[in-house]
């Protein structure tokens, strides 16, 4: 160890402030003289000084302080420092000690001099001197940053990096950290030769500069970058620089938030930022098996872990630094989110890759602000936590105004401008919810993480679908390719290549969306999210949660107004997420948070008062769909589903699913509830997944048969019964839906003769790339059609296996008979020729398949029923006596069970028996006056009734079989309920009348035929 005497000068690194080595060793001789302790390096003390007296002591101070500030300067101010020093003996021995006593960064030094300082033991007698050297260091350190021209070749950026990362892992890390924050508070409260903000700037570029240059998921050496981040959060004045260097100019601009130091590090994933490459992770995807791509995922897993860990760390540390840290990094995300709204529009969907990323943060960039903003909410995150009763529901009503005003709300979230559950009532005008005069946090924090979940997991879910797609398409061109043997052409080359790019892109973004902590903090907070939205939606009692009992009120909380549908469809689109991509959630979660989706699905499905939205609605039966228990290959459900199984079974309101369902079956059709004709074929497609789920399982095929029962003896009720609607459109969408579909089918039997034929050969390139499309346009919409009428066909083969006698009332048996008449010729009279396309498996064509069904139809309703045989005899568009000699011979190709051929044969006897007999109703309508005959069908009329707008006279069997699917006068589209229609006695009378005398006369007339 260096000290001042003559023969230890060189052991003491301190010496080298002195300009010259005779004036360090006057400088010792004197505090020797009068016996003062050698602390002039500011190192350790000499065992003697132990016995040193108080008086001699503050001497000392009065010496050092005279001295110290002048020397420190001086030294650092030396350009060689090295040539000041004379080394002796015991140094030499000590490359540490030489190289401090050398060392010529000045930043540096003075860094080490402080750890030298706080290695020393404490003195209360020279406390005075410590602090004056802790002082004269940390003064000088701050001219280091604020004035690095008055040094040779100062760089206090590069000096700064170098200490950090040299000394961030070893046992003097945490020194180094306060010394740097020391300087920083110096820097701050001497600011006016530099901020805070603009001397640790260049800092903040460096490490920003690392990240967006060189670092990725892979690189080591990146958590050492972020923990200078996680520095600048643990102080007040470096918290508020960093938040502020990362804060745009223009704050409207969505991407400039991904270039700043906040975005740079976000922006760190898996998911390619360049659709173009390079590719960090999953190139050429087709040359490695799953199972190296599985591996390849959970190695992308751990670092996003790392990552998500250090930022929601640096986040917390941000808001919890100060008060002013705090709203300056809720005005960040607020101000983030809202430039990157257009995000989530519809509009941004379609845009190309590039584009898309030049206006707003990428994808990876709100993913992992979604992980961070979810581990803020983790407290909470439990159903029926104490906490979600804090939230204040009208928040994100709150974001809409002046900026001032909002602010002075303690809301930081701007401009959330969503659709609420329900639409504001204007005759509820008092009951309105009113805005808070200030918002907590947890409302922020709740808001907030929705909000970015939209913008982010929601959107990026919604891309990743789409690129999905796109696979397929592209996956399907390339088939046909190699069918015809053209993989070595250019264009075969060129649609691989398309493939592997979208192979890469579908699995890099599949392993940032499938990142287990990610999954667990979304189910968590989702799960909380439902028994919030529950709440919200059965009581005003916001002290504490409660039991739930249906039916419902019919008061409906008007807080729903205030709550932005984004909310619940963030939780329907993970839900539909897990589903496709991680099934087995389902399973591990545990059953109590099964049941509160399960509950949050049965009050919002089925219940417009409480959730306005169709659409919403309709996409909650996929999301009831994505928690039924999966059916393997032989149909029956897996060992692995118990959980989802036992939800079906015990859920307190399971009695209640299938009038939900059936509900929001029937509630997407009618008009005025703003659903597209064929979407809504889209929507009900999981429907017929759930009804047949839930008729497999005896508690709920009762409770439909009871709901049955109930229309059944309600039939005349104003508002028909439910589940009469339900059947009714079931009806109407296997006519439409098979109709199509035949239609579809003929069609492509008519292009595949074209291909075949010269004609398609002669076309040019552009001609025949434009009948290609045209083709497979055709192609998609079959496929869609035959899907559905398979689907919908098969649910009323399995409703009428125990529920009959409804579909024999008056206004539904003539309409199911011409159905099921109409699809059966097609399918096995003479013009089923048209049908047969190459290829049935590609358009999801199954004649035999519905050849089946309709069989079976025919045969459930015929037993037990003179009414439903007479109506398919009577039936004169499609029947016919060789109908079901036709069905039978198909049912026998496709090897029906030979009891049912014979029923089915049986049934076709009878059936030709009973059409002798509709020849008396053909004569009728035909010799009937024309005020009797219906203007709507044309048949004759049994009951007029009078219809109250158009005064316009029709059967009452034919206007209730309208207003069961439209509830619309058909004639000038004016409101109508069948308590509103008129009866007309007189005319209904005239007609009995009428109908006497006119079967008196054909009875007349048959004994005149035979007697002649």
């Amino acid at each position: 160890m260096f000290t001042m005497s003559s023969s230890g000068l060189g052991s003491n690194p301190f010496a080298a402030l002195f300009g010259s080595v005779e004036q360090a060793q006057q400088f010792s001789q004197t505090f020797r003289e009068e016996k003062v302790p050698d602390i002039s390096g500011l190192e350790e003390f000499n065992a003697s000084s132990t016995s040193t007296t108080s008086h001699l002591a503050a001497k000392k101070v009065a010496k050092i302080n005279l001295f110290i500030e002048h020397t420190v300067f001086e030294r650092i101010m030396l350009p060689e420092p090295s040539n000041q020093v004379i080394h002796t003996g015991a140094t030499v021995s000590d490359p540490k000690v030489v190289s401090e006593a050398n060392d010529s960064n000045p930043l540096s030094y003075l860094y080490h001099c402080y750890l030298r300082l706080q290695a020393q033991p404490r003195d209360d007698d020279l406390q005075e001197t410590i602090d004056k050297c802790q002082s004269v260091i940390l003064m000088n350190s701050k001219t280091c940053f604020q004035h690095p021209e008055f040094f040779d070749s100062l760089d206090p950026t590069s000096q700064f990096m170098n200490i950090f990362t040299e000394e961030m892992n070893n046992s003097n890390g945490p020194l180094m950290q306060e010394y740097f924050q020391h300087v920083a508070s110096e820097i701050d409260t001497n600011s006016e030769d530099g901020t805070v903000k603009e001397v640790f700037g260049p800092i903040l570029d460096r490490v920003k500069e690392k990240f967006q240059k060189e670092f990725s998921l892979g690189h080591g050496i990146l958590y050492d970058y972020l923990d200078i981040l996680l520095f600048f959060s643990r102080t007040s004045c470096l918290a508020q620089a960093l938040i502020r260097h990362s804060t745009p100019n223009d704050i409207s601009n969505g991407r400039q938030f991904e270039n700043t130091v906040f975005g740079a590090v976000l922006s760190i994933s898996s998911i390619v930022k360049n659709e173009q490459g390079p590719y960090e992770f999953f190139d050429r995807p087709s040359r490695f098996t799953k199972q190296e791509h599985d591996i390849t995922e959970e190695s992308i897993h751990r670092p996003i872990v790392i990552l998500n860990d250090r930022m929601h760390q640096l986040f917390w540390n941000l808001l919890k630094v100060c008060p002013d840290s705090k709203t300056l990094l809720l005005e960040w995300l607020g101000s983030c989110m809202l430039a990157n709204k257009g995000r989530a529009k519809l509009w941004s969907r379609q845009m190309v890759h590039g584009m898309f990323n030049q206006m707003y943060c990428s994808d990876g960039f709100f993913l992992n602000l979604c992980v961070v903003l979810l581990r803020l909410c983790k407290p909470f995150s439990e159903p029926h936590h104490p906490k979600l009763l804090k939230i204040q529901p009208t928040y994100c009503l709150a974001t809409i105004g002046e900026r001032e005003q909002i602010k002075n709300r303690n809301v930081h979230l701007r401009d959330i401008k969503e659709t609420g559950l329900i639409p504001a009532e204007p005759d509820r005008e008092n009951e309105q919810p009113q805005l808070e005069s200030s918002y907590n946090f947890l409302s922020e924090s709740f808001f907030m993480c929705h909000y970015c979940l939209y913008l982010g997991f929601h959107t990026v879910h919604e891309r990743f679908l789409k690129l999905n797609q796109d696979l397929h398409r592209i996956q399907s061109v390339y088939n046909d390719i190699v069918g015809q043997g053209g993989e070595n052409t250019d264009t075969g080359i060129r649609i691989k290549e398309q493939m592997e790019k979208g192979m890469t892109l579908f699995l890099c973004m599949k392993a940032a969306l499938s990142e287990p902590n990610l999954l667990e903090l979304c189910f968590n907070f989702h799960v909380a999210t439902t028994t919030f939205l529950v709440h919200m939606a059965t009581s005003d009692d916001r002290s504490s949660f409660h039991d739930l009992k249906l039916p419902l009120s019919d008061d409906v909380p008007q807080i729903l107004t205030a709550i932005p549908e984004l909310v619940a469809e963030n939780v329907i689109d993970f839900m539909l997420f897990v589903r496709r991509f991680n099934d087995t959630l389902y399973e591990t979660v545990g059953a109590d948070r099964l049941e509160h989706l399960m509950t949050f699905i049965i009050i919002f499905m089925g219940n417009p008062n409480r959730m306005r939205n169709p659409h919403l609605r309709a996409r909650m039966a996929e999301a009831l769909e994505a928690i039924i228990p999966p059916k393997n290959i032989h149909g029956r459900s897996l060992i692995v589903n118990f959980q989802r199984e036992q939800l079906f079974q015990t859920h307190p309101l399971a009695d209640y699913l299938s009038a939900t369902l059936l509900h929001v079956f029937v509630s997407i059709e009618m008009t005025g509830q703003g659903v597209e004709f064929e979407q809504k074929f889209n929507y009900r497609r999981p429907m017929y997944a759930i009804l047949e789920y839930l008729w497999d399982t005896e508690r709920h095929r009762n409770k439909i048969k009871e709901l049955a029962k109930f229309a059944e003896e309600h039939l005349s009720d104003i508002t028909a019964p439910l589940f009469l609607r339900f059947i009714n459109l079931l009806i109407n969408d296997a006519t439409f839906l098979l109709d199509e579909a035949l239609a579809y089918m003929e069609q492509i039997k008519k292009k595949q003769e074209e291909k075949e034929g010269s004609e398609w050969n002669s076309l040019n390139p552009r001609q025949r790339q434009e009948a290609e499309m045209n083709f497979k346009h055709l192609t998609m919409l079959a496929r869609f059609h035959n899907m559905m009428g398979n689907d919908t066909i098969k649910t009323l083969e399995m409703i009428t296996t125990e529920i009959k006698s409804i579909f024999w009332v008056d206004i539904l048996v003539d309409r199911i008979a011409a159905m099921l008449n109409n699809h059966l010729l097609c399918l096995v009279g003479p013009k089923k020729k048209n049908l047969k396309v190459k290829d049935f498996d590609k358009f999801e064509f199954r004649p035999d398949k519905t050849v089946s069904h309709i069989s079976q139809i025919y045969l459930n309703l015929a037993e037990g029923s003179e009414v439903f045989k007479r109506a398919v005899a009577r039936e004169e568009r499609s029947y016919s006596s060789a109908l079901f000699e036709q069905a039978k011979d198909v049912l026998l190709k496709i090897h029906r069970p030979m009891d049912c051929i014979i029923k089915f044969e049986e049934l076709g006897k009878e059936l030709c028996e009973l059409a002798k007999l509709k020849e008396e109703e053909d004569d009728l309508v035909q010799d009937a006056p024309d005020e009797f005959i219906d203007p709507i069908l044309g048949t004759f009329m049994r009951q007029p009734i009078r219809l109250p707008s158009s005064g316009k006279i029709v059967d009452k069997t034919t206007i209730a079989r309208h207003i069961l699917s439209d509830q619309f006068d058909p004639f000038n589209r004016q409101p109508l309920t069948m308590d509103m229609v008129q009866p007309v006695p007189e005319l209904e009378e005239k007609i009995a009348s009428w109908l006497l005398e006119w079967r008196e006369k054909r009875r007349e007339n048959s004994k005149s035929e035979w007697k002649e």
